[in-house]
């Protein structure tokens, strides 16, 4: 599950990018996708640390599906469908800049619990090297979280509500 929903947002990350208008939220998203490029990379460093067959995993249950997730992520898949609608949608830049932070947040939360889980997980069954990995990614989740949120608070819905 985790590797895919992070493929899926490598994915729709630059689209997200790209309908940014302010300088500061379109940095933060280029930022944040390069740091999920290494999240998934962090993931096959799992995958790798546990043996686990990237052909295989498919047919596992408990931690290693929820790591490497041999199928589509339906919770991803859901949050980006559901930002590439907002996004569609003919919105003042502002207020469409405040829409991306909110559906960005809800897709760094649906991380932050994912991540959490796996970590979890990897801490009860012993895979201590395995659990560090998931800690440091899940750490990135909530900065980028912290930092969307302070975005939207200092500057971002301000100038959302001004404009309307």
């Amino acid at each position: 599950m985790l590797y895919s929903a992070e493929k899926q947002l490598v994915e729709a990350m630059p689209a997200m990018a790209a309908r940014a208008t302010n300088p500061a939220l379109k940095q933060a998203l280029e930022e944040h996708l390069r740091v999920t490029e290494n999240q998934l990379r962090r993931i096959e460093q799992v995958r790798d640390l546990i043996g686990a067959e990237p052909e295989s995993v498919t047919k596992y249950s408990g931690f290693l599906a929820t790591v490497m997730g041999g199928t589509k992520c339906k919770g991803m898949e859901g949050l980006i469908e559901e930002g590439q609608k907002v996004m569609a949608e003919n919105l003042e830049d502002e207020v469409m800049d405040a829409a991306i932070i909110g559906g960005s947040q809800k897709i760094e939360h649906f991380e932050i619990a994912s991540y959490g889980t796996a970590r979890t997980y990897a801490e009860q069954l012993g895979l201590t090297e395995a659990a560090r990995l998931l800690q440091q990614t899940l750490d990135e989740e909530y900065r980028a979280d912290e930092l969307l949120t302070t975005l939207a608070v200092s500057t971002v819905n301000i100038q959302a509500e001004l404009s309307s």
